[in-house]
């Protein structure tokens, strides 16, 4: 139950956890553009304008993703991304997430990772990678927390997660 996994984040029966689709994309964007320029700058390792995040979130290809929205009422706050490349199977699959910075540090992004990697086992995804600019400590602790061979590659962190029957954490 939410309650027991996440801390502090108000009535629980407000929030409702989401596989999204393309209909959520209007709702993506919007979360995506709520977030604050270094927010932006570490999740897509640039700047990003808002017509920017409008491209990106255009550009899904859901039959190559997965998608994880935790919405408080009717507004998505927090959100994790799955995608693969085309040609084959998803047996590696690249992780994305964000939260609003009002929720935050509350276990949110720890959950949403949590159920992204259990609909990744359901869909063949064998391996989750992660990359993150220095400072970002959460995503390396969640990394961690799902058994994550992580190294320094240049100037950001990489995070290598298999995915087994079972996801500790």
């Amino acid at each position: 139950m939410l309650a027991d996994q996440v801390t502090h984040i108000g009535p629980v029966d407000r929030f409702t956890l989401e596989a999204l689709s393309a209909a959520d994309a209007p709702a993506i964007a919007g979360h995506l553009k709520r977030l604050a320029e270094v927010d932006r700058y570490s999740r897509f390792f640039s700047a990003m304008s808002d017509d920017g995040i409008d491209r990106y979130v255009d550009g899904f290809d859901w039959s190559r993703m997965i998608a994880t929205g935790l919405y408080l009422d009717d507004t998505l706050i927090g959100l994790a991304e799955l995608g693969w490349s085309a040609g084959g199977g998803p047996e590696s699959a690249e992780l994305a997430v964000t939260v609003d910075s009002a929720f935050r540090h509350r276990g949110i992004a720890g959950w949403l990772v949590k159920e992204a990697f259990r609909r990744a086992r359901m869909s063949g995804v064998r391996q989750i990678e992660a990359s993150w600019i220095g400072g970002n400590d959460s995503i390396a602790k969640i990394m961690r927390r799902h058994d994550a061979r992580i190294w320094l590659a240049g100037s950001h962190w990489r995070g290598t997660a298999p995915i087994g029957e079972t996801v500790s954490g």
